[in-house]
């Protein structure tokens, strides 16, 4: 017999499978990553590439592709390494993509090896100064770290989506203190930008609706799934109302060579 989840596990993979058939993990699209790879001046032609927290659609293998480079796909949740996999194979890229399932904080890594570290909104999950750290111990000395997050867009938000984001993530706080964040880090900020809504609406939001309508029915007898419906439900319409007042911002910066 298999052991039945207790409801807070239950809960975190009713949350997991509504991204799993999801094109994105986060907010984000095609232009803002070219624009970051644009700050790489002299990123090598063919880079090697970590891409930490990689989670669910093409991301990883659409890396490859813009970098040229080789590309270590690593997440904790084994369906998104596995679809960061197929994603690979189906554009024939499967020789330059390295799929780790595994917790980044225990990456099966050796430290200075990466040309690139890139993780899109994925360092919240450790804090984004620990997760700041551990992408400098990955990249090389005068290599590249690309980061987003999640930030203030405004200097005093009201006070309900100020009480919401404190409760879902404490650390939300405005584009400067981020910032600092990254310099404390160890790493030089070579310029940053704030992802359009449209990375929001048309690449997060829209097909997660999309999913969740698809789920409603079936998960109508599961407590777990209706309250992550729920929750879903209650963050987009959070940034309906208040999208104006924060966002994510994408910082690229690099390791010192001394």
């Amino acid at each position: 017999m298999t052991a039945e989840l207790d409801p807070d596990a239950r809960r975190m993979a009713r949350f997991f499978q509504v991204f799993e058939s999801l094109p994105r993990g986060g907010p984000g699209d095609p232009e803002s990553t070219r624009r970051a790879l644009a700050m790489m001046a002299d990123l090598p032609a063919q880079p090697r590439v970590l891409d930490l927290g990689c989670g669910p659609g093409a991301g990883s293998s659409n890396l490859a592709n813009l970098t040229g480079g080789r590309v270590t796909a690593l997440d904790l949740h084994t369906p998104f390494v596995v679809q960061q996999a197929s994603a690979a194979r189906a554009a024939g890229l499967s020789h330059r993509l390295d799929p780790v399932c595994a917790d980044m904080r225990a990456a099966p890594l050796a430290a200075g090896v990466f040309d690139l570290v890139w993780s899109e909104g994925a360092l919240y999950s450790i804090g984004f100064h620990n997760g700041l750290e551990l992408c400098a111990r990955h990249v090389k000395p005068g290599g590249y770290v690309a980061a987003s997050e999640v930030v203030w867009t405004v200097g005093a938000p009201p006070d309900e989506v100020r009480r919401w984001w404190h409760a879902e993530y404490p650390d939300i706080a405005p584009i400067a203190e981020k910032a600092a964040a990254v310099t404390g880090a160890g790493l030089e900020v070579l310029g940053h930008f704030t992802l359009p809504r449209e990375a929001w609406w048309e690449r997060l939001y829209g097909p997660i609706r999309a999913r969740l309508d698809g789920l409603r029915k079936a998960w109508a007898d599961d407590e777990a799934g209706l309250a992550v419906i729920a929750e879903f439900d209650t963050e987009i319409e959070m940034f309906e109302r208040w999208g104006h007042t924060y966002g994510y911002e994408f910082f690229v910066a690099r390791r010192p060579l001394g």
